[in-house]
């Protein structure tokens, strides 16, 4: 393990625990924040000083869109379940699970 991947460790640990702490002040701004694509930003920015390979950066910049478009999937299944007064943990585990459905028939049938 080298000392780049400690570095990216601890700032995105941060990252995620600095939005979590506003999330519990001001759900609205922390919500918008999480969907703000802070960790593609930095994976980019990763890979391409790792690599120098934009080609490689495009091809997982496509990955992130269609794992965009999936992610939707979750988010309904989960507004859908809490809006029905489901359990906070079986809300999300049949989310990840239809989650996990999606992504499956994703890789099978549509993955290029």
């Amino acid at each position: 393990m080298n000392i780049f991947f400690i570095i990216k460790i601890i700032v995105s640990a941060c990252i995620i625990a600095t939005v979590s702490e506003i999330a519990k002040k001001f759900p609205s701004v922390g919500g918008l924040i999480a969907a703000m694509p802070i960790t593609t930003l930095l994976s980019i920015i990763w890979i391409y000083y790792e690599n120098k390979d934009l080609n490689l950066v495009s091809n997982f910049l496509l990955s992130v869109m269609a794992g965009t478009l999936i992610s939707f999937i979750f988010f309904i299944a989960a507004i859908f379940f809490i809006k029905k007064g489901m359990n906070f943990y079986l809300t999300i585990f049949l989310s990840t699970a239809i989650l996990g459905t999606s992504v499956f028939i994703y890789q099978k049938f549509f993955h290029l």
